[in-house]
């Protein structure tokens, strides 16, 4: 019997989790923020490694999380170039014209996670 509850609570404590992370738009917002990051980088506006450097800075803070579906959908959206922000979303064009900056201003705004991921991912290599 300790073993049957043992093996349900060890395959359930993982679908818990993501479900619980797929109702937490803090997690949503920052999986967008990832796809955005590639975005910016894609299109010359934030270096190659931007990404890479983003997600260390992530995990630094929050530590690292188990992707769900949900998260996966919110960072294509981003690698798209839609932005998803307190559960509502918008191009990233049409949040620069809201803002009246363009769109290379809107993704400078990573810079400074990044520079923070590169900071994380030297300690992690000491």
């Amino acid at each position: 019997m300790r073993l049957r509850l043992l093996l349900a609570s060890f395959l359930l404590l993982p679908i818990a989790q993501a479900i619980a992370q797929d109702s937490d738009p803090f997690y949503l917002e920052k999986r967008n923020d990832l796809g955005l990051v590639a975005y910016c980088s894609a299109h010359g506006m934030l270096p190659d490694d931007g990404y890479r450097f983003f997600k260390a800075g992530v995990d630094e803070i929050f530590g690292p999380r188990t992707n769900t579906p949900e998260g996966d959908l919110h960072e294509r959206k981003g690698r798209d170039g839609i932005a998803y922000l307190q559960g509502e979303e918008q191009s990233i064009q049409e949040m620069a014209a809201a803002y009246d900056v363009d769109v290379a201003e809107v993704c400078g705004q990573y810079k400074v996670h990044i520079s923070l991921g590169k900071i994380a991912a030297s300690r992690r290599a000491k």
